[in-house]
């Protein structure tokens, strides 16, 4: 997810925490407590991803550190564990320079904040198409939730009632902003959908009012259920869309075997998903993309809202689809290549290997002097940050020693 949302989930955490537990004599004082819940929630929310600090490709300058360490130890149950630890003895530390004493219940509480701030940040992640491996050492491979956006400005929206309850004019202005762009985001990126519009407009106008007239208690709370209610109802609608597409799938490709269906919904909308369908047989490789209706669309046309740049303006080479299209799934187009060229090019180039291990939907594609590898998740116009060029010789010396078990093992030997 993007540092926005998980700064906001952590503040709204803090905050609700905050209000529905008291401050205990000789401990922290109200206010102190409350700021300070609020800090360790933003922070811990946003703590595993110090990882950027090594791993950017400005400082690494290498896009293959990126793809391979973001979103690496740190953001598996040890590292987090780690991270959780030195965010309470921060705390404490701070507390004490303060010249506060804490109590049991004070310490209890800063340890659960802690926890679940950093923990949450590896279970939001864990949600999108981008994927996390969350069980180094003892399980290498990548999991992948896919049932939210990387960016997904419903969360922004469910932390209104704390513009009335934030005390700075800076988490004001960062609140309103959000909420407001949110709901643009929803009108200009649903027009095809009024009644979507509709309700996301309801949602902002009853959470504004719960803010406005409601305690702060109450809204902290009506925030943290907001935030509830948009994670569970795009967890249930990922479920829902999986299972029409096997249906689907099933009846269009009976002979194929599936190895994998990326899937992201489109922002603020459970209801249209963009899908990479991953297929093989005996011989060849296959990548389908399509669009994906369900619920209350009326069909597939109605996401044509979906911010996913037209894949065949990308770098693998995309044909129609030989398969008859439905309203609710339309076919965009598909790659493919013979099975076995990932793995000659992973056992000639070290490169091409390390790429792999992080490569959800790789493709390849030859050209005069060499080869284009690259993931068709993030296939959009030219060279992506998940591409690398091989050269003709297929000699490009280890740089990286991540331990990840690639994607896509079922094609590699």
């Amino acid at each position: 997810m993007d540092n926005l949302t998980h700064t906001l989930i952590g503040a709204v955490a803090g905050e609700a925490l905050a209000r529905c537990t008291r401050a205990r004599a000789g401990g922290l004082p109200a206010d102190a407590r409350r700021n300070l819940l609020v800090v360790i929630g933003a922070v811990g929310s946003n703590l595993p991803d110090i990882d950027v600090a090594w791993t950017w490709r400005g400082f690494s300058g290498s896009s293959l550190s990126y793809l391979l360490e973001h979103r690496g130890y740190t953001h598996t149950l040890v590292g987090c564990a780690v991270l959780a630890l030195l965010l309470y003895v921060g705390s404490m530390v701070w507390a004490r320079w303060r010249g506060y004493t804490t109590t049991r219940a004070d310490q209890q509480t800063l340890c659960g904040l802690c926890t679940f701030g950093v923990f949450g940040h590896l279970g939001m992640d864990a949600l999108n198409s981008y994927g996390v491996h969350p069980f180094w050492p003892w399980n290498n491979r990548w999991y992948y939730g896919d049932a939210l956006f990387i960016v997904e400005p419903l969360y922004w929206l469910a932390a209104l009632p704390l513009l009335f309850v934030v005390r700075t004019t800076l988490a004001r202005v960062v609140l309103g902003a959000a909420a407001l762009v949110a709901v643009v985001a929803a009108a200009g990126l649903q027009l095809s959908q009024p009644l979507h519009v509709l309700a996301v407009g309801a949602a902002a106008l009853v959470l504004g009012v719960t803010g406005r007239r409601g305690t702060p208690r109450t809204a902290a709370l009506a925030a943290a259920l907001a935030m509830l209610l948009v994670t569970g109802g795009f967890v249930i609608a990922s479920r829902v869309a999986a299972q029409a597409l096997r249906v689907q799938v099933a009846a269009d490709f009976p002979a194929t075997t599936t190895l994998d269906a990326v899937m992201s919904p489109g922002p603020t909308n459970p209801g249209c998903w963009d899908v990479l369908l991953l297929q093989a047989d005996d011989s060849t490789y296959t990548a389908r993309h399509a669009t994906l209706a369900i619920g209350r669309v009326p069909n597939a046309a109605h996401c044509r809202s979906l911010p996913q740049p037209q894949r065949q303006s990308g770098l693998a080479p995309m044909r129609p689809v030989d398969a008859p299209a439905s309203p609710a799934l339309r076919w965009e187009g598909e790659s493919s290549m013979p099975r076995s060229r990932l793995a000659q090019l992973a056992g000639s180039d070290c490169a091409a290997r390390e790429l792999l291990q992080f490569a959800r939907a790789p493709f390849a594609v030859a050209r005069q002097d060499g080869w284009t590898l690259g993931d068709l998740r993030f296939d959009r116009t030219g060279a992506g940050f998940a591409t690398v060029v091989l050269p003709a010789s297929l000699d490009t010396p280890c740089r990286h020693h991540a331990p990840w078990i690639p994607p896509r093992a079922d094609l590699l030997p």
